[in-house]
C-alpha cells in the first residue's frame, strides 16, 4: 500500500528477477516440446483485422486462435449415426472446446447452439426419429448393450461443462423425452489441461468417438478426431509454457 494526498491507495508488487539469476533456457525449452504440428500458420481472417501470425488473429473456421488453428489437421469420416451437439452458450467460444473438430470432422454432425432465455437455456427443437441422448443416470441403456436393429439413427451430445450439461438436461423437456444411453469409457479422459469431475467423465469429443466406435465397428477415421484433439492440447501446453517462460525473463 501506498498513500497520496494523505489517501491509502494500493499498488501491484511485481516480483522481479534477482541480477545474479540465470534466465531460463528458451532453446532447450522449445527443443523438449518438439517442433509446432502445424509447420506453417493459416493466413489471418479478413474478418479479423489482424495480421498473419498476430496472437489475436482468430479462425471462424475451427473457432481457435490462428496460432493454434486446427483445420489443416482435419480429415473428414463418413458416419452413419447422425451426431447432434446440444452446445451450452458458454461453451461456443471457449478456447478448450471439441465441438468444432466434431462438426469439421464428421459428415454428419450438426451444433445445436442453446440460447438463454427467462425459461432457463434451451432450444426449441423437434428431434428426428430414432434419436436418443446420450446422458448418464440410473434409467440409461449402456450404448454397448444395444443388439444393431436397437441402435438409434441420430444421437444428442451434450456439450459444456457436467453443470451446464445438467442445465441443458432439466430446462428442455424434448432431451428429456428422448431414449437416453449411457457409455462405459475403457480409460480416463486424454483432457489434461481441464479437470474432470470423476474419472469415468469424458470430454465431448471423447464421448462421440466412443459412441461411434460402439455403433458403427465398421466404421474408420474416428481415432483421428482424437489424434485433432490431443494435438490442440499440445499446442496449448506449448503457448502457456513459453508465454510463462517469457514472463520469467521479461521479470513479469
Amino acid at each position: 500500500m501506498s498513500s497520496r494526498d494523505g489517501e491509502p491507495r494500493h499498488t501491484r508488487y511485481r516480483q522481479r528477477r534477482k541480477p545474479d539469476a540465470r534466465p531460463p533456457d528458451l532453446a532447450s525449452l522449445r527443443a523438449s516440446l518438439g517442433p509446432p504440428l502445424r509447420p506453417e500458420r493459416t493466413q489471418a481472417r479478413p474478418e479479423s483485422g489482424a495480421k498473419a501470425g498476430d496472437p489475436r488473429a482468430f479462425c471462424y473456421r475451427c473457432h481457435k486462435a490462428e496460432v493454434v488453428c486446427l483445420c489443416s489437421r482435419i480429415r473428414v469420416a463418413a458416419n452413419r449415426t447422425g451426431i447432434l451437439i446440444f452446445q451450452h452458450p458458454r461453451e461456443r467460444f471457449h478456447a478448450l472446446g471439441t465441438a468444432r473438430i466434431a462438426a469439421l470432422s464428421l459428415e454428419r454432425c450438426r451444433i445445436l447452439g442453446a440460447r438463454w432465455s427467462a425459461a432457463g437455456v434451451g432450444l426449441a427443437f423437434e428431434p428426428p426419429a430414432r434419436t436418443g441422448v446420450l446422458y448418464p443416470g440410473t434409467g440409461s441403456t449402456p450404448l454397448g448393450s444395444l443388439e444393431p436393429d436397437e441402435r438409434p439413427d441420430h444421437l444428442v451430445v451434450l456439450d459444456g461443462t457436467w453443470a451446464h450439461a445438467h442445465s441443458l438436461y432439466r430446462d428442455n423437456a424434448w432431451l428429456q423425452r428422448l431414449p437416453h444411453y449411457a457409455l462405459n469409457p475403457s480409460e480416463p479422459s486424454r483432457y489434461r489441461i481441464r479437470q474432470e469431475p470423476r474419472t469415468e467423465c469424458i470430454s465431448t469429443i471423447e464421448s462421440i468417438v466412443c459412441a461411434l466406435k460402439i455403433l458403427e465397428p465398421e466404421t474408420t477415421g474416428f481415432s483421428h478426431l482424437l489424434n485433432v484433439f490431443d494435438s490442440m492440447i499440445d499446442d496449448q501446453i506449448r503457448f502457456h509454457c513459453e508465454r510463462e517462460v517469457g514472463g520469467a525473463v521479461s521479470g513479469r
